[in-house]
């Protein structure tokens, strides 16, 4: 199961690697969408149902927010990631996972590309630590993957454009 879940967590990697390419954030939620759901399916392998569960949530939190976003929808999947943690606590990197689900919810409902991609950021970090702690070596290699492409975005929509303007 484990070589499984290395390989589907792969191909969540490829999904991340291109999500963040996109200027639309329509396009960087929906390759999100299919990325969280194969790393859910990589964490129920690897027998961590908490952050199976709130890669879940967070599935379905992206393709939510591909089409809509009312603050009361994203403070009850806040409230879902936080019951789901409770329901399938492991140990304390299941927190871990949670303030990760947290800011990156957070991060869905910004309506704002520039806001989305840092508080992406800072909740791929957190995802960093977690997979880290819970020695799954291709999820690592897929949040650095994700964190590089994110800041590769950053670069290429806001930094080298001012940086252009400022040489003009």
């Amino acid at each position: 199961m484990f070589i499984l879940s290395q390989c589907l967590v792969a191909i969540a990697t490829l999904l991340d690697l291109a999500s963040f390419q996109f200027k639309q954030r329509q396009a960087i939620l929906a390759c999100l969408f299919s990325s969280v759901l194969l790393t859910s399916v990589h964490f129920m392998l690897l027998d961590n149902l908490s952050a199976a569960c709130l890669m879940l949530i967070a599935a379905l939190r992206y393709g939510y927010f591909i089409f809509a976003r009312k603050t009361w929808v994203m403070i009850a999947f806040m409230l879902l990631s936080i019951s789901a943690v409770l329901f399938t606590w492991h140990t304390w990197v299941s927190f871990i996972a949670l303030t990760a689900t947290l800011i990156q919810t957070y991060a869905s409902f910004q309506s704002k590309d520039l806001l989305l991609r840092l508080f992406m950021l800072l909740g791929t970090l957190c995802w960093l630590t977690h997979n880290v702690l819970i020695f799954s070596p291709v999820a690592v290699v897929m949040e650095t993957v994700f964190l590089l492409s994110n800041l590769l975005g950053l670069w290429r929509f806001y930094i080298a454009p001012k940086a252009m303007k400022t040489c003009q």
